[in-house]
């Protein structure tokens, strides 16, 4: 009820402001020689607070009264010239616009909620980890923490499982793993569509062959990564377990590893050679709790990579990254086809004429990027574009083809003061409402760009 309560909300408030004028202001009908009109002040304060419906219907309230007291109040030949039509106009216009933005606005407020309740999440998530972590080093300071070697191992094994890299991260889980429990052999297998396909292995001779695929349930290892539990050979030994695999001899004992604590199955963990003085329900206990440091590593290692993947922004130039670019000109597009706003996308191409080291093209980059992120307006985008041969686009929000134009003389002049190596061009198009695709958009600037 509160959100349409603009409907009474209005009229009352129109009609406060028509009585003060009656009453106090008769010798100005309609407040038409008041400057600023009271009028603005309706449309400021419904079009800020409902969004576009109470704004344009302000907007309007407000061009009907002013044109009705102008009509039966002032000098006819008054109502014949167009500029008395110009405030009426502007009440409609900017209302409008007024309720455009407060609506985009409360749609990024909205995001940015459900953003921060993912970051709350997140944290939740990291707490437990640290919980976890926290289980973990009380194991190992009762169980392994008793020689400077095993500290020196713990440590070292401890700061490899914080690559992000896979092949770097599996080999540092299967060393962490055999020189905490003093196993000589040990493997990865990850789950495969056929099975479980063997990944790295540790402490193999190389006439020694271990099989290369195992089905999902095939011996120790296929029954500990379906079971998504530890199973050693002493469970069917001890008869613990009924069934017995069709390959008994794979492994000593295997765990599941997984894609977070809690998360999907993604290998197995398989032993296959330890003294048998290590190889009791003590060594399995910890093999359960590195078996969850290990999950946690690559459940991280995953989440960061997504976060890298999602970022949005360059940390060393400072402008958005072709992901964005791509986001928002949808999102600016579309925008323009409904409202018919204006809006302008440029192209930034520079080429040298010798090849560049990393280092001095970093250099390059971030003057070019400075520029132009001085040249464009305040609401404008300033992006990376498609591959190195065009390193740069723009985003002219509601930007029109005049804009465009003085945007690239302020960046030629710019660029002509900096002096730098290279030879700049800019390709600059339009929206038209003829336009159907945001790619029309590009491909015109890259016309103009001379890049087809």
């Amino acid at each position: 009820m509160k959100r349409y309560s603009y409907f009474f909300e209005i009229p009352i408030f129109y009609l406060i402001l028509v009585l003060i004028n009656l009453v106090f202001f008769p010798h100005l009908p309609g407040y038409i020689d008041v400057d600023p009109h009271p009028y603005w002040l309706g449309i400021l304060l419904f079009g800020f607070r409902y969004g576009i419906s109470a704004s344009l219907s302000v907007g309007i309230l407000s061009a009907i009264l002013y044109c009705g007291f102008g009509f039966f109040y002032i000098e006819r030949y008054l109502l014949e010239d167009d500029s008395f039509y110009l405030l009426p106009a502007c009440f409609i216009l900017l209302g409008l616009f007024i309720g455009v933005v407060t609506d985009q606005s409360r749609k990024l407020i909205s995001k940015l909620g459900g953003e921060k309740e993912s970051l709350l999440k997140t944290i939740i998530s990291l707490k437990e980890e640290n919980k976890l972590l926290e289980e973990i080093n009380q194991q190992f300071e009762k169980k392994i923490v008793t020689k400077m070697s095993t500290l020196v191992t713990l440590y070292e094994g401890a700061r490899r499982l914080e690559s992000l890299k896979k092949d770097e991260l599996y080999h540092a889980i299967l060393d962490f793993i055999s020189k905490t429990l003093d196993v000589e052999e040990i493997s990865l297998y990850l789950k495969s569509p056929e099975g479980w396909r063997l990944e790295k292995s540790l402490g193999w001779k190389e006439y020694q062959k271990r099989p290369a695929l195992l089905k999902l349930n095939e011996g120790i290892t296929g029954l500990a990564g379906s079971k998504n539990q530890i199973v050693t050979i002493r469970d069917f030994v001890s008869g613990q377990k009924k069934e017995t695999p069709t390959l008994l001899g794979d492994a000593l004992a295997a765990g599941p590893l997984r894609e977070g604590e809690q998360g999907e199955v993604i290998g197995v963990i398989s032993i296959q050679k330890m003294p048998l003085t290590s190889f009791n329900s003590a060594s399995m206990n910890l093999f359960s709790f590195l078996l969850n440091w290990a999950s946690r590593a690559t459940g991280r290692a995953r989440f960061i990579q997504e976060l890298q993947e999602s970022e949005i922004l360059d940390p060393e130039l400072q402008i958005y990254s072709y992901r964005y670019f791509e986001s928002r000109l949808k999102q600016e597009f579309a925008r323009s086809k409904t409202y018919a706003l204006p809006l302008s996308v440029g192209l930034v191409q520079a080429k040298t004429e010798t090849s560049l080291t990393s280092s001095k093209r970093l250099a390059l980059w971030t003057a070019l990027s400075q520029l132009l992120k001085e040249s464009v307006r305040e609401m404008d985008v300033v992006s990376h574009f498609e591959g190195t041969d065009i390193p740069f686009a723009l985003i002219l929000v509601t930007g029109s083809r005049k804009q465009t134009e003085e945007i690239r003389e302020k960046i030629l002049k710019g660029f002509d003061r900096l002096q730098l190596p290279v030879t700049l061009h800019l390709g600059f198009s339009s929206y038209l409402p003829a336009m159907n695709e945001m790619n029309e958009l590009i491909q015109k600037a890259k016309e103009e760009l001379g890049h087809v």
